[in-house]
């Protein structure tokens, strides 16, 4: 990340969490319009039968998200909404940002950000750190469209409340690969949101003090990525109710 001047700090952090997920099998979506289509294309990609998939069924994507930015309840002044997307969009078609904002009211500007996969919870503060005003929300969405996994994959979002200068987590760094050695505590998970989930539940339960320094690290199926962070006033961290305990916890 850039240098002071871009001096980020999380005031507020919202979650909400679909334990159950709601994949159906390919076949269980016959009469969804292009199901049958999408899950040869996937299959084809992973080199995997169809008949090994789920897919999410239209109408299960953005509810969480809607439940994570509902949480933080409107910003006290206009600011951007960045939605970052663990993947593409199930269907191209949809617009689930220009969906997203007309459902909840936003009344500022809304940048989707995808493609960054499991790491879209701490790459998005590079993109922050230089593209942000005074004040921004960022939302980072977690809803596999579509899964190899028998057991319920949940669908998770975390809403953020980010402002330049101080405040209760001051973001340190955030990169791509390995982690630095010394971070403090350490919260892991393999998707974007799971350290964050970890994170609130910690901060919730007061197990953090001023001063402590805490490392976000995600280790997906395929990229390694990581954010640091220091708790200068984890008690004055905004935590609206609604959040659920996700896959993740502290290492």
């Amino acid at each position: 990340m850039p240098d002071p001047q871009a001096l980020l700090s999380v005031h507020a952090l919202g979650a909400a969490v679909r334990p159950d997920g709601g994949h159906r099998p390919v076949a269980a979506l016959e009469r969804v319009a292009h199901a049958r289509a999408l899950g040869d294309l996937v299959a084809a990609a992973r080199g995997v039968p169809a008949e090994r998939l789920r897919l999410l069924p239209p109408g299960r994507t953005g509810g969480v998200a809607v439940q994570a930015l509902a949480a933080l309840g409107p910003p006290p002044d206009e600011q951007p909404l960045y939605l970052v997307r663990s993947g593409p969009l199930r269907d191209p078609r949809v617009a689930e940002l220009a969906r997203l904002v007309h459902t909840v009211g936003w009344d500022g500007e809304d940048i989707g950000v995808t493609h960054l996969d499991e790491l879209g919870g701490a790459l998005v503060f590079d993109l922050l750190s230089w593209a942000m005003p005074a004040a921004a929300t960022a939302l980072i969405c977690d809803e596999p469209s579509f899964t190899e996994s028998p057991n319920a994959v949940p669908l998770r979002a975390v809403s953020l409340r980010v402002r330049r200068g101080p405040g209760p987590l001051r973001v340190l760094g955030c990169g791509e690969g390995a982690p630095p050695p010394a971070a403090g505590r350490r919260f892991t998970g393999a998707g974007p949101c799971d350290a964050w989930l970890a994170l609130r539940d910690a901060v919730g339960g007061g197990e953090l003090t001023s001063g402590d320094r805490v490392l976000l690290h995600t280790r997906g199926p395929e990229r390694e990525g990581w954010l640091v962070l220091e708790a200068t006033s984890p008690a004055a961290l905004h935590l609206p109710p609604g959040a659920e305990r996700g896959e993740a916890g502290e290492s």
